[in-house]
């Protein structure tokens, strides 16, 4: 209790200074009155309430704290004596810690020391950081000064209107639309795609920017710096419009943070329009342009956990300045009370604010954290050797040179904030006690999935016995044959002509024969009864051919053949495959299986497996067999992502003209074979998708969080660089 009474003393009889740089705008929030104070050198801007700019006010190096409040209390500006101390000493220590002010009693000279070796080293690391680095360019003030009379109508209250009827019109074709969207966004790296949608994105980055610029000078804001952003050698344009908190009308600066945004969306709603109205490579270009300009502006510049527009905008909303350095401050300062047991400091953040400030700074911490690991792995596997060397350089420069910078002040035996041995080691303890749980003792759930569909287990393939043209086609896709069932009706006039003309040669051998005889020669007679055996042979054959022209059913059962009524017209050589016929009830279980999982699935043979299909209750069979074989081929074309499956595919090299697209696994797969029952079979229709569940092998928590999350970012790293370099 003595200490914080030292420690409020201590304030109260501080004599503070305002940096002379600073300056000052009063604004009207709402009905609340209120003061933005800008740093010009660090290019911030901070927000106080009017009871407290009246104490900040009168700060001037020769009152202290103690005689700025009396002289409050004596003028009625506070007519409660200890809550104005409260207030008094809020303030000012909220005055230091924000480097606003200085004082001899607070070493402020080295504080703004720290800060500004600290913003330099911030500037070097962002040249040298191999994922992630800036770059200034220019100055845009006067280009943005020339061009934004000309672009200004674009915030304009009719522009608005069309905006909102775009996005209502552009979403209703999408829907009716849904349907060809995975089809589109599966080649959408294929062939150069890439290039152009590299070439789509800097140009879209640059009209996103150049919007922000343009409504920041419609209201009076001064754009100083515009320069390029390279995450993993990706480039991003970016403009500095800091100066938008100068605006007194937030909805003003919320203008400007959405201003690219805007734009871009309504790019996107034009490029849906044009995608859903055309074909070719007008349809192609308009549809990248659409996943350029939507997508990934809503997945990075709308994230608030990030310091891009959706950050501001939310700023602007909950009313908090600098909501991401108060919550980085307030998350860092628990981490540190947590573990080291220092301190907590007061009033980072103001009462109403704390909630808020709260919540966004945990949020953003382990998004950030969440993001830089990403990066780091996503460099790794996409530069190989020199993604170790990147991996490395990130992680030192994003985490190891941060974490050394704040614990190396608390380690030094002349720290003014020691940390607690006792508190550190047993933080210690409990981390390792964590990761040895993790790693160690916690298992995994012992048992994964796999994307499985429904088949006829004892399909019998009809081929052609004949070259021919398919005349006739007497079944459907799924329909019900019986055995001796005409199918399909082949028509090759050559082979009825030949079989003709046997005839005619063999009745004309038959006549000559009998005169040789006859005439008594039989030499000629027998040659030419030798002469009609040949000919009935090939009478046979040409007689076998005719009738394989026509198609019948072996048995009873189901025909299934995809797009069987196209075929109809086409000519099919001799052996070519025609369709399937499968008995009934004679179905199985086709599990697609991972290569990483193929151990655990032949442990599993002649178990029961556990299979989900939606629609019924979870049932088990015996899994009979696994090919030993992987393949590029899919079990069923459902299975895979063209056709809203699980399976990632990319598109098979081919003929660039061709029209049927085809697409192959992006990594090779184990088909496993699970047998059915009569009854299960009559319950279950072939091609019904669903999921194929069994047990695995012992396997830790944390390893199984790693290896599902390692395996999860490689894949998607993987199918998007190969279908780029395809």
């Amino acid at each position: 209790m003595s200490n914080t009474n030292q420690d409020a003393e201590l304030w109260l009889d501080s004599k503070l200074t305002l940096r002379s740089e600073l300056k000052f705008d009063s604004r009207w929030e709402g009905e609340t009155p209120v003061v933005v104070i800008e740093d010009p050198v660090r290019s911030k801007y901070f927000q106080v309430g009017a009871r407290e700019y009246r104490f900040i006010a009168l700060v001037d190096g020769q009152r202290t704290a103690r005689e700025i409040i009396n002289l409050l209390h004596s003028s009625k500006e506070f007519s409660d004596l200890p809550l104005a101390n409260q207030l008094g000493i809020e303030v000012s220590r909220w005055l230091v810690q924000t480097n606003l002010t200085y004082g001899k009693d607070f070493d402020t000279g080295q504080r703004l020391k720290v800060q500004s070796d600290k913003i330099q080293r911030q500037k070097i690391m962002a040249w040298i950081n191999p994922i992630s680095c800036k770059f200034r360019l220019f100055n845009p003030n006067q280009l943005l000064s020339t061009v934004q009379p000309y672009f200004q109508w674009v915030f304009s209250v009719w522009f608005l209107i069309v905006w909102s009827g775009s996005g209502l019109y552009a979403s209703i074709r999408l829907y009716q639309h849904w349907d060809h969207l995975s089809v589109a966004t599966t080649g959408i790296l294929s062939g150069f795609s890439w290039f152009w949608l590299l070439v789509i994105w800097v140009l879209l980055k640059l009209v996103h920017e150049s919007a922000h610029g343009i409504a920041c000078r419609k209201y009076g804001g001064e754009v100083p710096e515009a320069g390029v952003l390279l995450i993993l050698f990706t480039p991003m344009a970016y403009v500095n419009v800091t100066s938008m908190w100068r605006f007194s009308n937030r909805w003003h600066r919320m203008a400007v943070s959405g201003a690219g945004m805007y734009v871009e969306l309504f790019i996107s709603f034009i490029a849906v329009v044009v995608w859903t109205k055309t074909n070719g490579v007008m349809s192609d270009i308009a549809f990248n342009i659409f996943i350029m300009s939507s997508l990934t502006t809503i997945l990075f510049n709308a994230n608030p956990l990030m310091r891009f527009d959706g950050y501001f905008l939310l700023s602007d909303l909950l009313n908090i300045p600098n909501l991401y350095s108060k919550g980085a401050k307030w998350f860092g300062d628990r981490i540190l009370s947590l573990l080291f047991g220092l301190p907590k400091t007061e009033n980072i953040c103001k009462p109403n604010e704390c909630r808020q400030v709260a919540i966004y700074g945990c949020l953003a911490f382990f998004w950030k954290i969440s993001i830089s690991l990403s990066l780091i792995i996503g460099a790794g596997v996409l530069f190989d050797g020199l993604g170790l060397l990147l991996s490395v350089l990130g992680v030192t420069l994003w985490f190891g040179l941060p974490i050394y910078r704040t614990l190396k002040p608390l380690v030094m035996r002349n720290s003014q904030r020691p940390i607690n041995l006792v508190r550190t080691g047993l933080s210690l303890c409990i981390l390792i006690g964590l990761g040895t749980l993790l790693f160690t003792t916690l298992k995994a759930p012992a048992i994964k999935s796999a994307p499985a569909i429904i088949q006829f287990s004892k399909e019998t393939l009809i081929r052609s016995d004949a070259e021919g043209f398919i005349q006739t086609l007497l079944v459907n896709d799924g329909e019900q044959v019986r055995k001796g069932q005409l199918l399909i009706v082949l028509k090759n006039p050559e082979i009825s002509n030949e079989a003709d003309e046997l005839a005619r040669l063999i009745e004309e051998s038959e006549v000559q024969y009998r005169i040789y005889r006859k005439q008594n020669q039989k030499s000629l007679a027998l040659a030419e009864r030798t002469k009609q055996k040949e000919l009935r042979e090939q009478l046979v054959e040409k007689t076998k051919a005719a009738q394989g022209l026509r198609i019948s059913a072996p048995f009873d059962g189901f025909i299934f053949q995809r797009n069987l009524a196209n075929r109809l017209g086409s000519f099919v050589h001799r052996g070519a495959e025609l369709l399937t016929i499968a008995p009934f009830n004679t179905k199985e279980v086709v599990v697609s299986v991972d290569q990483r999982d193929l151990e655990s699935i032949r442990n599993n043979i002649g178990n029961p497996i556990k299979i989900i299909m939606p629609g019924l209750p979870l049932f088990q069979s015996q899994l009979s067999r696994v090919n030993p074989r992987a393949s590029t081929i899919s079990t069923h074309p459902s299975l895979c992502a063209h056709a809203n499956g699980p399976l990632a595919v990319k598109p098979i090299a081919n003929d660039q003209h061709s029209e049927n697209l085809e697409f192959e696994l992006l990594a090779p797969r184990f088909n496993a074979f699970i047998e059915l029952g009569k009854n299960q079979s009559s319950l279950l229709e072939s091609g019904q998708r669903g999921r194929a569940i069994f047990p695995t092998g012992d396997l830790s928590l944390g390893n199984y969080f790693y290896i599902t999350a390692s395996e999860w970012l490689e894949s998607k790293i993987k199918f998007a660089t190969q279908n780029a370099a395809f």
